[in-house]
């Protein structure tokens, strides 16, 4: 009997509702503490939403290449970058909900106050840095997806692989 070959499963939903809770519990204590101190609350800068659009292309054009290497040309990808490229996959999906949902509590706490200038930055820019990480998240799922090494068709292991070696990601 052959052995079990190592694998990684893919980021369940679980995991993904924790980071969303996560996100938007350190959201709402961070804003509710900084009022009830009376500090003063910075709009989100819109660098911000730059940064989380440049992470977002990076893992999106991971994913395209990694899957045109394993999904279409069934081609080996060196392990270490493919554990890389798995990881910074399932960063960028747990991150990306993560700080959509931070995000998302600082335009719905700021929402009701459109008529003020600074609140309507807030709900703004955060808006826009709300909507980038979720698609930060979705570019990190195609890219985990994209390192599921596809089974070979006659014995349903890797292509390539022998006994010894293997792995999902790639």
């Amino acid at each position: 009997m052959p052995e079990p070959r190592p694998s990684i499963e893919r980021t369940g939903r679980t995991v993904l509702v924790v980071a969303g809770v996560v996100g938007a519990g350190l959201a709402w204590i961070t804003l509710s503490g900084a009022e009830s101190f009376g500090w003063p609350i910075p709009a989100v800068p819109p660098f911000t939403a730059v940064a989380v659009a440049v992470l977002a292309l990076a893992a999106w054009l991971a994913a395209r290449w990694m899957h045109r290497t394993v999904q279409v040309r069934h081609a080996t990808v060196e392990p270490a970058r493919a554990i890389a490229l798995l990881l910074a996959g399932k960063a960028a999906l747990i991150g990306g909900i993560a700080l959509a949902a931070g995000y998302a509590v600082v335009v719905l706490r700021y929402l009701p106050h459109l008529d003020a200038a600074l609140p309507r930055e807030r709900v703004l820019s955060g808006g826009a840095a709300a909507v980038l990480s979720v698609v930060l998240a979705l570019a990190g799922w195609a890219l985990e997806r994209a390192c599921q090494v596809p089974p070979d068709d006659e014995s349903g292991d890797a292509p390539g692989a022998d006994d010894s070696a293997g792995g999902s990601p790639g």
